[in-house]
């Protein structure tokens, strides 16, 4: 497995930091996840879901065999499910999972699936996934009014730090799906097909004057436009496919890249 240093986005740990001390009651949280939430989401994924096996959707088996092997990682348990939209996540904490829509392993190329796979495999092995699903939970009880945040910190600001930090481990994971597809353009369409929920869309799109619409984002200042950019949980698709270009250029990106070969 390459080093977390060698695709780590250079604002998370610090965003990880505070985020961590904001969070108090974090093993109560966890027994409460892991002994009724987890436990109560499996049998509507084995009942309501196709399990992803040699048998089952192979072509994503091995797809997700393939990259596990690679990094001599266990194959987490994949569940598919229709939906309209273009949809992958890693959830979970004992035991994580990934769920993925049936419409994009339809509509997503080899190369495409490679890359999600990749980010949530990776999410998964770097425990991102582990802190999501902690976080998530903790934001949940924060709004029934229980408080899991120290010092008073109210919802908004704990939410705050929060996508923060969520926004920053996704260019992170967004590097690490690049360095085991190999690929930009399959990268980049890829993030393009999830935001935009249509193949259409993405490719009749000019990837320089998408990009440059993070220019017109960067100039939105007052206090409105920030506090829509900071409720963001994700990164906007223009700053994701930016930042995976200059990482393909750098440095890190070439010495990860031998250390894959």
């Amino acid at each position: 497995m390459i080093e977390q240093d060698l695709f780590l986005h250079p604002f998370e740990s610090a965003a990880r930091e505070e985020m961590l001390k904001t969070l108090n009651f974090k093993n109560q949280i966890e027994e409460q996840y892991i002994h009724f939430e987890e436990k109560k989401r499996r049998p509507d994924l084995l009942g309501k879901t196709v399990k992803v096996s040699e048998l089952q959707v192979p072509r994503v088996y091995r797809i997700a065999h393939r990259i596990c092997q690679q990094f001599n990682m266990d194959l987490p348990s994949i569940f598919v499910y229709e939906d309209f939209y273009y949809a992958i996540d890693s959830k979970g904490m004992e035991n994580p999972w990934i769920e993925l829509s049936a419409s994009l392993i339809t509509d997503f190329t080899d190369k495409e699936l490679e890359f999600l796979l990749a980010r949530e495999i990776g999410k998964i092995h770097f425990h991102y996934t582990y802190f999501n699903t902690l976080l998530c939970e903790a934001l949940e009880m924060l709004a029934k009014g229980a408080v899991p945040f120290s010092n008073g910190i109210v919802e908004d600001v704990a939410k705050v730090i929060f996508y923060r930090w969520s926004r920053l481990i996704n260019y992170s994971v967004d590097c690490f799906g690049y360095l085991v597809c190999q690929d930009l353009h399959a990268a980049s369409q890829a993030i393009l097909k999830c935001v935009l929920n249509s193949v259409f869309l993405a490719e009749n799109t000019n990837m320089r004057e998408f990009i440059n619409q993070a220019k017109g984002i960067n100039e939105l200042h007052d206090p409105v436009y920030e506090a829509a950019k900071s409720d963001e949980q994700f990164p906007y698709a223009p700053f994701r496919i930016k930042n995976i270009l200059a990482y393909a250029s750098s440095e890190r990106a070439m010495m990860a890249r031998k250390l894959l070969i």
